[in-house]
């Protein structure tokens, strides 16, 4: 019952799962350890064994095939965390977020709903609670808004809560902070479960009406120590774009109100002489950055605007063929589907060769960037890029051998050894024999184009055993090339061990 009961919390993609093996921990306190994908089916013994404590936990990834989740979370990855402080302040906003301690040491602060719903809506729904409570840098699961499973396209697991069961040191809390047992887990679920996404965050008084969600939070809830400066500047930037005729008068205003203790009159002077010399939201600094919401900022009047963000980039996935394939997500409105485009790695490298094909894509041409800001967003998303496994066939010497299977065993076998002059193969003493530029043709005719010389097909036969052997057929002699004779598949679908790739 408790497997069952857990299992049904968790609920997720079922063709594929994450493991982690932990092997120490960092200076900070963090714990490391070797995670990986396994594309398998999410068995029953899995659970079991991740409740028990045997083997490596379990990791779920939340986005189900038809792009859905059932539940969701804020991952926060700071160290070291005050657990006290952040747990209070999810109550006194009234978020209905479980809160679990995760292994490293951070927290874990699950959504689960009702009910399934769009992936899309669920992210939208925590990026602004994650902005909300002060930790907008959080990772977000699910990461995708949608996934491709025909494409080999994955979304991120994360790993699960109770490992070990009641013993474990990824635990809930309960109301007064302290470690809920499995049984309690359930319950507070149960409590906090949720059946209306748009009902979810505490309701801000518009004391920044038509301004940025960061210091509508930062307002409602007050400014941190040693912040205060920082954050006048950038009320003081909203106040220019609210009321350009009167912002010094209603920036004293705001100074009054809302910081405690408010700047003295020589401090609020050298805030109005830097914001004379011009006037951009500091986005990138505290205390603003740990509650940006940048997708709703620049939909807001007095915002950063659309035209100032820079590329909005959504999560980044490596499809590990040879060579990768890349998928990039590009946030849209809310309303809207997120988009994902495929990329080469060249084009996810230069910005120039990205900007063409998200013109071949999405007929929009996004900005171009300074070389060093790309460089670190594009590190920045393949520092948390997730690592889609394939089998062997997905590599450029695994896709050679499935079209040598297939030239073969695929075509009319020559009964007798002269039929290798009709380009047909010829089998004899468990070797499969042609003529090396009949095999090349064949690879020409379906598109295989990745050696482009007999040499490197001559190397990928010699792996195989392959041997050269010459013939006299019709008075002529003929070079041909051998290579062991190949199963035959007798059911529709060949069964092969799953690959596991670390990442």
């Amino acid at each position: 019952m408790e497997v069952e009961k857990f299992k049904s919390i968790f609920e997720g993609l079922d063709v594929a799962y994450g493991q982690h093996q932990p092997n120490g921990s960092r200076a900070d306190g963090k714990q490391q350890g070797k995670s990986y994908i396994v594309r398998q089916e999410v068995t029953d013994e899995l659970w079991q064994k991740h409740l028990a404590g045997e083997g490596p936990s379990l990791g779920i990834i939340p986005i189900r095939a038809d792009n859905t989740t059932k539940w969701g979370c804020i991952d926060i990855d700071s160290y070291p965390l005050d657990h006290a402080s952040l747990f209070k302040k999810i109550r006194r906003l009234k978020l209905p977020l479980v809160y679990c301690k995760s292994k490293s040491g951070g927290a874990h602060l699950f959504l689960f709903l009702k009910k399934t719903i769009a992936s899309k809506l669920v992210r939208n729904k925590l990026v602004e609670i994650s902005a909300l409570i002060g930790h907008s840098s959080s990772e977000i699961f699910p990461k995708q808004s949608s996934i491709s499973l025909e494409k080999g396209d994955l979304g991120n697991f994360l790993n699960l809560p109770y490992y070990n069961g009641d013993k474990s040191v990824r635990y809930a809390l309960r109301e007064n902070g302290t470690k809920a047992s499995i049984e309690e887990f359930f319950d507070i679920c149960e409590k906090n479960i949720v059946d209306d996404l748009d009902k979810i965050g505490a309701k801000q008084e518009e004391i920044v009406p038509d301004g940025p969600p960061c210091l509508q939070a930062l307002c409602s809830q007050g400014f941190p120590p040693g912040t205060r400066n920082n954050g006048l500047f950038n009320i003081g930037v909203y106040t220019k774009k609210f009321d350009p005729d009167n912002w010094e008068k209603l920036l004293e205003q705001y100074n009054q109100k809302y910081m405690q203790p408010p700047l003295d009159h020589k401090e609020v002077a050298l805030v109005v002489k830097s914001l004379d010399k011009g006037y951009q939201y500091k986005c990138k600094d505290q205390p603003i950055n740990s509650f940006c919401n940048v997708n709703v900022c620049k939909t807001r009047k007095h915002g950063v605007g659309a035209e100032n963000v820079s590329q909005q980039l959504g999560a980044l996935s490596k499809l590990e063929t040879e060579p990768p394939i890349w998928f990039l997500e590009i946030p849209t409105d809310d309303n809207e589907d997120d988009l994902k485009i495929q990329l080469t790695t060249e084009e996810l490298q230069i910005q120039t060769k990205f900007q063409k094909r998200v013109m071949e894509v999405l007929t929009m041409m996004p900005p171009l960037m300074k070389a060093s800001d790309w460089q670190q967003l594009v590190n920045g998303k393949m520092q948390s890029a997730l690592r889609i496994p394939v089998s062997n066939d997905g590599s450029v010497s695994g896709q050679f051998i499935a079209h040598l299977q297939e030239f073969c065993t695929g075509r009319a076998q020559g009964q007798i050894k002269e039929d290798i002059l009709l380009r047909k193969p010829y089998t004899e003493d468990s070797m499969t024999y042609f003529r090396l530029q009949d095999l090349h043709a064949y690879l020409i005719r379906n598109k295989f184009t990745h050696y482009s010389n007999t040499g490197q097909i001559i190397a990928e036969l010699r792996k195989i055993k392959g041997e050269h052997k010459f013939w006299k057929l019709k008075n002529k002699g003929v070079n041909t090339w051998g290579v062991p004779v190949f199963d035959v598949q007798d059911s529709e679908h060949e069964v092969r061990k799953q690959d596991v790739v670390p990442f």
